[in-house]
């Protein structure tokens, strides 16, 4: 197996355990041939080098070594970067413990995320019951510490700042420098390694402390990442951070006010007793933050007093080195991101995009759209996206699926934003209902702009780009500057039941006249947007076709459906007249009764109080309800026919169905009425344009001829070349080459002007 990886390991003074290190590298679940190892020993005295020398000489690892005065853990990994043969950089710590699939992992997340700038694991403190106060060890479980004990990085981005003398923030120096270049880190679970504790030391609280020097160096450098990401913590959907330093902030308080009242109040003053039950209760939460299982086993009244003396001393020393580190680097630039990635000499390749993506469907929904999909996949190619739920568009009803989506909604937005996956953030907007209403409009606006700007802030979205699914937004792109706007056009929004009709005729036009791209699903819709904005493109809903080309494979049928007998003609979607033809349905199901209908979906969805009870009366009509999304290739498996039934209407005439990609990767026979969309795949489905024709299709189907399973064969075919990952790389490269043009573009006005 070829080297893939280069595992990077700097050590001072810590021979055993940087053995046990090494040995757990060679226990990896994984090719010894397919990672390398460096070790550079930072100015060891403790026998570090012979232990090396040693270990070489037995070792399956392909193992380096290298001998540096002491230069610090930053110098010490850029030497060992340097000496790496492979792409991929993974950063442990001597004295951790890697998981037995680390690098296995490691090399999955590579293939899997192949756009991100690098990954950082779960970091476990073993041997828990050894933790007390004087011991030091690193947690990471749920992300965004960036230990380097437990790092995968891109080497082009692998350069630490060597002005941190110390292990400390040098990690935390690099993911900024990457983070404000716009490139991501994911968090992965599953990349685990086990931090031991050291050994107890009563100094070590006061050694921790002093290191909080270096944090006035990365406040200088990063200023805003500083503030807003540095040690933050989740806390009721809240993301705190410096929690540490504020609750020992709030300890330091405590003491001076109550060294205060001491000298200016008599013993019995009620003040002094106030400020001392202020001080009790900052004391106390210093204690529970650092308090350790181990603590309570003390056994000496000097071990106790040792420590309350050092936890009284603690937030002194904090605070003191924070304002020293902060004085001493107050000459230190902010970092350049520009001059960073110039000085990097990337090859020429787009840098993620941030956006802001304001969607019509809510994350959460059981029947995923073409937002979730295409928010999955450009978040997997690195790019970070603020997901808008729904605004509400639909004139709301008294229905109990309304009132209970408004409770959802409200619970939700209380919530502040969702991490729901690496690099999507959701957002619960909570908006007004009334568009009908211009004032309502305009407040609703004001709140959700500032609200935008406020979280692009806490993401750091630099010039973000907005891709939205509601045409009214144009007052949106009035109030925030996006460095571009794309339209993704997916339906004939103002034919569904409930809809502002005369709101959206007179914005929709509007609105696409002013955005950079519009991308739409069906030729309807591109016909009538082409019109408006010249940089309109088709591309109709594709699938995800790993996941239902299931159904052509040995997986089992879902147990409820094995119980209706064939011939089994399914349908999967929302059960909404708009978009189901209830009358071809009955008329399907009293002329062949030996035929049995097999309903997938949720009745009514975009359509409160719609009603399919005299359908599903019939006997031969089977509604089995709305279905997980994992559990749909089951179903497919039992179906002989495939349904596309439609009513031809103003909001069908310009969609593209979702399932018609998916009934074919299947390899399920397609009936599906005269939908416009399907129009140019009349030689891969049947296509009728009556009642008639569409159940004389049917008995076709069922009869599966050697030409039918060619067509199904050539379905399949063509659904493998519709997936939503080839389908948004079209989409990117159309944005890229429009983002070049203008550009060049602008390059050539300066040039002009100049």
């Amino acid at each position: 197996m070829s080297l893939q990886i280069s595992v990077v390991i700097p050590t001072y003074n810590s021979q055993h355990l940087l053995y046990q290190c090494l040995v757990s590298l060679e226990k990896q679940s994984i090719a010894a041939s397919s990672f390398e190892v460096i070790v550079v020993d930072d100015g060891s005295s403790d026998g570090t080098s012979e232990m090396l020398l040693e270990f070489q000489k037995k070792t399956p690892l392909n193992l380096k070594s290298q001998y540096i005065s002491n230069s610090g853990p930053a110098t010490a990994r850029n030497i060992g970067v340097q000496q790496a043969e492979t792409e991929w950089i993974a950063l442990l710590d001597a004295d951790v413990v890697a998981d037995s699939d680390w690098i296995k992992r490691a090399l999955e997340l590579i293939e899997q995320f192949p756009e991100v700038a690098g990954f950082e694991g779960r970091t476990i403190v073993s041997d828990r019951h050894k933790l007390t106060p004087f011991t030091h060890q690193t947690e990471n479980f749920n992300g965004g510490r960036y230990p380097t004990c437990n790092m995968v990085i891109r080497k082009v981005f692998c350069r630490f700042y060597t002005k941190y003398r110390i292990p400390f923030r040098e990690d935390t120096d690099l993911a900024f420098c990457i983070l404000e270049s716009g490139y991501t880190i994911h968090f992965d679970a599953q990349l685990k390694v086990y931090h031991p504790p050291l050994p107890p030391n009563f100094s070590r609280p006061i050694k921790l402390a002093l290191r909080y020097y270096y944090d006035g160096l990365l406040q200088r450098r990063f200023p805003s990442y500083y503030k807003g990401n540095l040690d933050a913590h989740p806390f009721l959907g809240i993301s705190l951070s410096h929690v540490k330093k504020k609750i020992y902030g709030l300890f330091l308080i405590g003491q001076i006010l109550f060294l205060f009242g001491l000298v200016t109040q008599p013993l019995t003053s009620t003040l002094l007793l106030g400020l001392f039950a202020i001080f009790l209760t900052t004391y106390s939460l210093t204690c529970w933050m650092c308090f350790r299982p181990t603590m309570t086993q003390s056994r000496t009244l000097r071990d106790l007093l040792l420590l309350t003396l050092i936890n009284l001393a603690v937030p002194w020393v904090i605070y003191f080195q924070l304002l020293k580190g902060y004085l001493h680097f107050r000459d230190e630039p902010p970092f350049d991101a520009k001059r960073w990635l110039k000085s990097l000499k990337l090859p020429h390749k787009k840098r993620p995009y941030q956006i802001v993506l304001i969607s019509t469907a809510d994350w959460d929904h059981p029947f995923w759209t073409n937002k979730q999909h295409v928010t999955t996949r450009l978040a997997e190619r690195g790019h970070r996206i603020l997901y808008v739920e729904s605004l509400g568009l639909r004139q709301l009803t008294a229905s109990y699926r309304d009132l209970k989506r408004i409770y959802q909604r409200t619970k939700r937005s209380l919530l502040w934003w969702r991490n729901l996956q690496p690099n999507v953030w959701v957002w619960s907007p909570l908006v007004l209902p009334f568009h009908r209403f211009a004032f309502i409009r305009r407040l609703n606006w004001i709140v959700l702009s500032a609200c935008i700007r406020f979280f692009c802030r806490k993401l750091h979205f630099q010039s973000p780009l907005l891709w939205t699914y509601n045409p009214t937004v144009g007052s949106l792109i009035d109030r925030i500057e996006f460095s571009k706007n794309i339209y993704h056009c997916v339906d004939e929004l103002k034919e569904a039941p409930g809809m502002p009709v005369e709101l959206l005729e007179t914005q929709e036009k509007g609105f696409c006249e002013k955005v950079d791209l519009i991308f739409t699903t069906s030729p309807e819709l591109f016909k009538k947007r082409k019109q408006w904005n010249p940089n309109t493109y088709y591309l109709p809903n594709p699938c995800d076709f790993e996941h239902f080309n299931q159904a052509t494979k040995n997986i089992s049928i879902a147990s409820d459906l094995k119980e209706i007998p064939q011939p089994r003609l399914g349908f999967i979607g929302a059960l909404s007249h708009y978009k189901v033809s209830t009358k071809l349905l009955r008329e399907i199901a009293e002329c062949h009764p030996e035929w049995q209908l097999v309903l997938l979906g949720q009745v009514g969805e975009g359509e409160p109080g719609a009603s399919f009870d005299e359908l599903f009366t019939l006997p031969n009509v089977h509604f089995l309800g709305p279905k997980p999304y994992g559990e749909l290739p089951h179903y497919l498996k039992g179906f002989q026919v495939s349904l596309l039934p439609c009513p031809i209407n103003g909001y069908t005439e310009s969609m593209f169905p979702l399932k018609f990609f998916e009934y074919l990767a299947a390899g399920v026979p397609v009936v599906t009425t005269a939908l416009p969309a399907l129009d140019d795949y009349r030689n891969i489905c049947s296509w009728c344009s009556d009642h008639e024709e569409f159940i004389e299709a049917i008995s076709r189907a069922l009869e599966m001829d050697p030409e039918l399973s060619r067509r199904v064969e050539q379905g399949i075919q063509l659904a493998r070349e519709n997936t939503w990952d080839k389908r948004v790389e079209s989409m990117l490269r159309i944005l890229d080459d429009y983002s070049d043009d203008s550009e060049e573009r602008n390059d050539s006005y300066h040039s002009k002007t100049a």
